[in-house]
């Protein structure tokens, strides 16, 4: 982000710091796998964007688990009535911490991601993730949480669901990379580069 920043405004370069909004490490915190079949959720708003429909065919090519969707949008008649796949619709955003604790693998391999707050969301919760090399997802999901892939490929985004899989979970690669953006961490930050903007002081 930081990079694309300074790219479009060249005087940003230097004086550019990149704070996310963090996550709520009591809120989503780390619960035992669930048993049975595998299961995979998408949450999120069911657009183009998003980029839902490849998940879904890469299920497909699994033959095997769950997939569930929670979020509403354009594409949610083309998800529908698909063999092992649920589509929830809108889900309040407090139920989003028991949502999570009931899949193994959380992906979101979106066209356009400035961040990813739900991936992060997920890590706290101790689920890998698959999701797109694209935008923000690269800088904070290690090799060890999740799995990054060209969110065009269907046969990619199969086979890292596939690899996903074979991560543990919970797994403490995902959760340790979370704690990096606890909230109460990124306010600090926040008040930090604000109290250096204040002493004329570049970030």
């Amino acid at each position: 982000l930081r990079r694309e920043l300074e790219g479009k405004i060249p005087e940003a370069r230097g004086k550019t710091e990149v704070i996310d909004s963090g996550v709520n490490l009591d809120r989503f915190s780390v619960t035992p796998g669930p048993a049975g079949v595998a299961s995979f959720l998408c949450a999120g708003s069911l657009t183009p964007r998003k980029n839902v429909a490849r998940p879904a065919d890469a299920f497909a090519l699994l033959k095997r688990g769950t997939l569930t969707f929670a979020g509403d949008g354009p594409v949610r008649a083309h998800l529908e009535h698909r063999e092992g796949v649920r589509v929830l619709g809108a889900i309040p955003h407090e139920q989003v911490p028991a949502l999570i604790s009931a899949a193994q693998v959380v992906c979101q391999p979106s066209l356009i991601e400035p961040f990813g707050q739900t991936l992060l969301e997920a890590m706290a919760c101790g689920r890998s993730v698959v999701a797109t090399r694209i935008g923000g997802p690269p800088e904070f999901v290690p090799g060890a949480a999740g799995v990054l892939v060209d969110p065009l490929d269907t046969a990619a985004i199969a086979r890292a669901l596939e690899a996903a899989l074979a991560f543990p979970c919970p797994n403490p690669a995902a959760r340790e990379a979370a704690e990096a953006h606890d909230v109460r961490l990124q306010a600090a930050r926040v008040e930090a580069v604000l109290e250096r903007a204040a002493r004329g002081r570049p970030a």
